[in-house]
């Protein structure tokens, strides 16, 4: 459950955030910068993250931004209502976990918790409750935009700028009936507002062998199985 305390104790350590310029973005890994407008994240931005994978392309989405202590929100990240997060997938893409704060289970409390934590870090993935009232979305949504927060949800948000979907994805290492898993490539496709608004799309390692998030090349469909989800 939240913690108030605890939390209190780290807004301590880290400190509160100055609202970055509106040209300073937050950092993606550079497998995922062929999609998004200017290569990153826009500050105080509201970006949904679905489909078969999506839980990987929110790790990605910590890794890229959990990194650069003079990137906006210095670095720091956090996940909220994801008691499954995968830390150590995490810092495997690249994710510092030394900058990394963890709210498992926030409770009823989940606004408060996302509003004190838009204060301290520069990007916060959440996993929201089945039902959201329109107000509280609005918000949040005013205080990501005022503390220069990105605001990552797995699922859905109205009113979200940016969509990253992952709408196919191929699983390499396995035979004729054996083998091991040892990589997804993925289609990522981000469609939004603005310069987001035309869609684009780019194939990635979800991960790769080696745990890493690259680009990868299209699969060929003569040899292997593509699961898509429309």
């Amino acid at each position: 459950m939240f913690d108030a305390v605890r939390v209190g104790a780290l807004m301590d350590r880290v400190g509160p955030l100055t609202a970055p310029a509106e040209e300073d973005l937050v950092p993606v890994l550079p497998a995922l910068r062929p999609v998004l407008p200017g290569g990153g994240l826009r500050p105080g931005s509201v970006v949904c993250v679905d489909g078969p994978g999506a839980g990987s392309l929110g790790l990605a989405l910590i890794a890229g931004a959990c990194q650069d202590p003079s990137s906006p929100g210095g670095g720091w990240c956090a996940a909220v209502g994801l008691p499954e997060f995968g830390v150590l997938a995490a810092a495997g893409m690249g994710a510092d976990p030394a900058r990394l704060l963890l709210v498992d289970d926030p409770g009823d409390r989940w606004p408060d918790v996302l509003a004190t934590l838009f204060e301290a870090v520069g990007l916060v993935l959440v996993r929201l409750p089945e039902r959201l009232a329109p107000g509280v979305a609005r918000r949040l949504t005013a205080l990501a935009r005022k503390h220069g927060c990105v605001l990552a949800v797995a699922g859905d948000w109205a009113g979200a700028q940016l969509r990253l979907r992952v709408d196919t994805t191929e699983w390499t290492g396995l035979g004729d009936g054996h083998g091991q898993l040892t990589g997804r490539r993925a289609r990522v496709i981000a469609e939004g507002r603005g310069a987001a608004a035309q869609g684009r799309e780019t194939w990635i390692w979800l991960p790769g062998p080696d745990g890493l998030v690259t680009p990868a090349t299209p699969p060929s469909t003569r040899h292997t199985h593509l699961e898509v989800v429309a």
